[in-house]
């Protein structure tokens, strides 16, 4: 059986066109590994604090995004924080930050609590 996922490269780059589309600009942080690296949202709300994500997949395969940090947003030094720490431990953890100043955000699967 063959497996039709999209590599990680491919879909950051699309996301990031998307949010530029969107008027959330999109910058890409941290490069990971093309085919199959981790993906990470930075959402930067600036005065509403900053909201990160992870992909992940459910227990049926769905993608979801795992929220990290709590659910009112947090500093944006306690968000690289928790970054840095990941990068550490994930070398091939892609980082994406999107820059939400009007609060327009919103991501492309459900979002699930850690």
């Amino acid at each position: 059986m063959q497996n039709h996922r999209l590599t990680s490269k491919l879909w950051v780059d699309a996301h990031v066109r998307t949010c530029h589309i969107a008027g959330c600009p999109a910058f890409v942080v941290s490069r990971g590994d093309g085919e199959r690296g981790g993906i990470l949202l930075k959402v930067n709300r600036f005065a509403a604090g900053v909201d990160l994500y992870e992909l992940s997949r459910d227990f049926d395969g769905n993608r979801i995004w795992r929220r990290l940090g709590p659910e009112a947003g947090e500093p944006e030094s306690d968000a690289d924080g928790r970054i840095l720490k990941k990068r550490k431990f994930d070398s091939d953890l892609w980082v994406i930050e999107i820059e939400d100043m009007g609060g327009k955000y919103v991501c492309d699967a459900p979002v699930s609590a850690l």
